[in-house]
């Protein structure tokens, strides 16, 4: 499909709610690869309003694979808007690009909270052993609580990666229980705990609902008994 038509079809869809049609779109802007329509592809991310269509414009993006791996890496300097940048470093993580681990270790050292958010779930992706320390210090001492429960959950995903890492991720686990104060942040990081230990602590996460329900005190008394 030419550009127009692809621009055309977009406005259609642009407050649908509807699956389908949102699938037919992204069908139609992944039978081209021709640049246009990957930068203009990569543009519709900045509307945020409807989060289903952006959600699926995402993960679309994601599947052109590392076609996009330089185009990526030359967004996440040179994108205007901050979160663009975040995204594009979100989809070289989606696409396991090899160039995303040293982006990602930048960007958990920017002011940005957001920045440090989406450097600490890539680095979960594509990190292993030397990443288990620069996670762990966003786990124990980033001002932001949310981002201390985000590095324990990246955290745990290099332990999903590996897990003859536990026994390195442990002592940063245990600590943080032991010092946050966080309701929300705690409970992410007790949860991340409970997978790499294989235990129940108390806490019962719902993945699709992105909930997390139980006795927070009573799991951190139980998790730092077994810790």
């Amino acid at each position: 499909m030419q550009l127009q038509e692809i621009n055309l079809e977009y406005q259609k869809i642009l407050n649908t709610e509807n699956v389908a049609d949102i699938l037919h779109f992204t069908k139609n802007l992944l039978s081209t690869s021709d640049p246009k329509v990957i930068e203009y592809h990569f543009s519709l991310l900045k509307n945020r309003t409807n989060q289903k269509l952006f959600q699926h414009l995402r993960a679309a993006f994601a599947k052109r694979g590392l076609l996009v791996e330089d185009f990526l890496v030359k967004k996440t300097r040179e994108a205007t808007d901050k979160q663009l940048r975040a995204d594009a470093l979100q989809l070289l993580g989606n696409i396991r690009s090899p160039k995303a681990r040293e982006i990602a270790l930048d960007f958990i050292s920017h002011a940005d909270s957001n920045d440090r958010y989406r450097g600490c779930i890539v680095l979960g992706w594509v990190g292993g052993v030397s990443e288990i320390e620069p996670l762990s210090k966003i786990l124990l001492n980033d001002p932001v609580a949310i981002n201390r429960g985000w590095a324990a959950t990246a955290l745990r995903q290099l332990w999903f990666n590996n897990k003859k890492l536990s026994t390195l991720l442990l002592p940063y686990i245990k600590q943080a229980i032991f010092e946050e104060k966080d309701e929300q942040a705690l409970s992410l990081i007790i949860i991340s705990a409970q997978s790499i230990l294989n235990k129940k602590f108390g806490l019962v996460e719902d993945v699709e609902e992105r909930e997390i329900t139980g006795d927070i005190k009573k799991a951190k008394e139980q998790a730092l008994k077994f810790l």
